[in-house]
């Protein structure tokens, strides 16, 4: 749980941050609710995969976490070199 709450708490100032300087001032309202959306969709998604595999098979809730995780890597490694240029 710790953990959980570290990561929202980093989401939810960290990453608001760098979007705040990513979109214009006239369209951040409406990036937050689309990234806020998004955000909502993908975590009732993923919460519910997580509950079903849950009842099937932990080792694959495990894998499936884990492979998630590692599929983001490159969204983020995206992000860095799209923010850098």
């Amino acid at each position: 749980m710790v953990l959980w709450g570290v990561g929202m708490g980093a989401q939810d100032s960290l990453l608001k941050a760098v979007l705040t300087d990513v979109i214009p001032e006239g369209k951040r309202s409406r990036g937050f609710g689309v990234f806020d959306t998004g955000f909502g969709i993908f975590y009732l998604l993923g919460n519910t995969a997580m509950g079903f595999l849950y009842h099937v098979s932990i080792p694959a809730l495990i894998v499936f976490s884990v492979v998630l995780q590692l599929a983001a890597l490159p969204v983020f490694v995206l992000a860095k070199k799209r923010t850098a240029n």
